[in-house]
């Protein structure tokens, strides 16, 4: 039976810091007791609390404008959408569920079991709505690239729909899934991706294309995503290692490079800081004992995991384009040329994509977001860059020679720190 139950979130993600940068779950909310009798304890996966939904197919058709999908719980077999505050515009913050998290008031949780009747009634309202789905490898400017994307008058561009994961851990990290997880899997995609679709085009029907950008680990799931929502066009962005590796040590070590020195040097990364990164954030496991990865040379602290969840990340993307071209990638861009060719290049996507583009569009105002992090105020926004000045690449002859070292290794199709993706755009 659906439920639905008022909630609040849970302390920890209240505070700041790297806890809002943990994957969604159904367990980051607390019911909001009704019973005194009830522990602070409570779960919201307890039968006893909140109230019964009969028909949660007639609920969201008529209240689907204020619920949006959140996360999943596959032992528990449900989906759990969440109703936020009123007043809290979700897409103005630049992850999506960190939003939804903090500000949820409300958690309605359907059943595996009523899912396909859900989308089944739901599809027939998105007709006319068009999916983008913008995989990448992560610090490459895709946040970036989705907000300058929402100025076109056609298109809602949301960043970072978190529900797909907890299927992205449960493929990578756990034994392979046997074909009935995987059929299941597929109609849990079908479903999100219809749920979110329904909820932004109530939101705003004026507005029939929807891209969504994905967490980067999504790229491991894509051909399953496809799968779900075969109709929607893709995009993968991506960046060097170099670049990549900068700038997510300058993040994870909080802008310190004496720190990053400190640390990695005596190795109390190793002790500390990667199991605290391998239990928080699961796909850290699957980038550090990945077959291909568990036997590297190297000492597998921050770094190594930085390089090697780039080199699976790009190769998985590579593996995309040679075995479902049609497919795997409508459009293909780098950071460098992202920044370096601003609204020409969203533009250009646009059109591989078969959107349509005003002719009287300003395009100024796709140029003016990029005088804005479009990170900023989340614990991701980049430390390498303060006020006007830009930190130097910490980058060196160390870590250049890791790459090589890791590249060798993994002995892939992305064998160079600065590959180029089959079919990448140019601009003349």
């Amino acid at each position: 039976m659906a439920r639905l139950l008022t909630v609040r979130c849970r302390d920890i993600f209240l505070k700041g810091g790297d806890p809002t940068f943990r994957p969604a779950r159904l367990s980051d909310f607390v019911p909001v007791q009704l019973a005194p009798t009830l522990p602070k304890s409570s779960s919201v996966f307890q039968t006893d609390v909140g109230e019964s939904v009969p028909d949660p197919v007639k609920f969201l058709q008529q209240h689907g404008g204020k619920f949006i999908v959140y996360s999943v719980d596959v032992d528990q077999r449900v989906l759990g959408l969440v109703k936020v505050k009123e007043g809290i515009d979700i897409k103005t913050a630049p992850f999506l569920y960190q939003t939804q998290r903090a500000n949820a008031e409300e958690l309605l949780l359907l059943p595996f079991d009523v899912l396909p009747a859900v989308a089944d009634t739901l599809t027939e309202t998105l007709s006319s709505l068009k999916n983008i789905f913008l995989y990448n490898t992560g610090r490459c400017g895709s946040t970036l690239m989705c907000k300058a994307m929402d100025v076109i008058n056609d298109v809602q561009a949301v960043s970072e729909p978190n529900v797909f994961q907890v299927i992205i851990e449960r493929v990578c990290t756990e034994v392979p899934v046997t074909f009935d997880e995987k059929e299941e899997i597929i109609m849990l995609l079908r479903c999100s991706v219809i749920l979110l679709n329904f909820y932004f085009l109530q939101k705003d029907p004026s507005k029939k294309v929807v891209c969504y950008k994905f967490r980067s680990e999504a790229i491991f799931i894509a051909d399953l995503i496809q799968n779900a929502a075969p109709e929607a066009k893709t995009i993968f962005m991506y960046r060097d290692l170099a670049g990549f590796y900068d700038s997510n040590i300058n993040l994870h070590f909080n802008g310190s490079y004496w720190r990053y020195l400190f640390e990695t040097t005596l190795r109390l990364d190793v002790f500390f800081r990667v199991p605290a990164r391998k239990t928080n954030l699961p796909i850290f496991k699957f980038f550090d004992e990945h077959p291909r990865m568990i036997t590297c040379p190297v000492t597998h602290g921050m770094h190594f995991l930085q390089v090697s969840s780039w080199t699976l990340q790009m190769q998985k993307a590579f593996d995309l384009i040679q075995e479902d071209l049609a497919n795997f990638f409508h459009a293909c861009l780098t950071f460098k040329y992202l920044l370096e060719h601003k609204e020409r290049i969203i533009l250009k996507v646009l059109e591989k994509l078969d959107v349509d583009v005003p002719s009287d569009l300003d395009s100024s105002k796709i140029r003016e977001v990029f005088g804005v992090d479009s990170q900023k105020g989340s614990v991701m926004q980049s430390e390498r860059r303060k006020g006007d000045k830009v930190r130097s690449s910490w980058v060196g002859t160390w870590e250049k020679n890791l790459f090589s070292t890791v590249l060798e290794h993994f002995n892939g199709d992305v064998d160079e720190p600065d590959f180029v993706m089959p079919n990448t755009m140019m601009l003349n």
